[in-house]
């Protein structure tokens, strides 16, 4: 029997469909097989799996307590903010009472009292009435004091509350320190003010001058005070 062409073709498309058909079938076999996974390998996944959680676990930790020390950063933040300008306040006077108290020394502008015997004393026997006394020493301390001055001194040393003035014979002891004369006082604070306070129309200078005391004032601008002196000098 003699075949004809489109036989032919017909069994050659047959022979490749089989062929087809025949290595899909043992492509899907394949891919179907189940994989056989060790109890070691299974444990090995199992414990990386769970590490891996573990890490996931301890990160949320910490960053929740970051989270936390940061809020608490900025309620202290907050706080002293609140309360630098109570802290600054309490600087400021800390320094304000040790140069009150002598334990810093002290300068500004200010007044210069300078208190002289007088010259001319007509009588030997009436000295004791043409020199400085300690009640004249006195009374220029606290005429200064009451007219707002900062800080006071004697020839150069402090006069604090708890200082002691004496007359002894012809010199004046501060807190156990002698001076001859002339006594200098100088006092800081505002110029003017202390000026006119020593200065008044019958007031302390033309007191002092009826006492046969040489009374001289002026402004300076420029008054260095150290600290409380020891009184072991002298």
């Amino acid at each position: 029997m003699k075949l004809k062409g489109k036989h032919v073709i017909l069994a050659l498309v047959l022979l490749v469909s089989g062929f087809l058909i025949a290595f899909s079938y043992q492509h899907t076999k394949k891919e179907s097989q189940v994989i056989q996974v060790t109890d070691q390998q299974w444990e090995k996944d199992f414990y990386y799996r769970q590490q891996l959680i573990n890490l996931e676990e301890k990160n949320k930790e910490l960053r929740d307590e970051l989270e936390n020390k940061r809020k608490e950063i900025q309620t202290l933040e907050s706080e002293l903010g609140g309360q630098t300008d109570t802290i600054n306040n309490y600087v400021e006077r800390k320094l304000q009472l040790q140069m009150i108290t002598g334990e810093l020394p002290v300068h500004g502008e200010g007044v210069k009292v300078s208190l002289s015997d007088a010259e001319y004393v007509p009588s030997e026997e009436n000295a004791n009435q043409y020199i400085v006394h300690e009640r004249h020493i006195h009374r220029v301390v606290n005429e200064l004091l009451s007219a707002g001055a900062e800080a006071v001194s004697i020839n150069g040393q402090r006069v604090f509350q708890d200082s002691y003035i004496s007359c002894v014979g012809p010199v004046i002891s501060v807190d156990g320190v002698t001076y001859p004369a002339p006594f200098t006082i100088e006092a800081i604070g505002d110029q003017d003010v202390l000026y006119s306070s020593i200065n008044l129309t019958d007031g302390l200078v033309d007191e002092l001058v009826s006492d046969n005391i040489e009374v001289e004032m002026e402004r300076i601008d420029a008054i260095q005070m150290s600290t409380r002196v020891n009184k072991e000098r002298g």
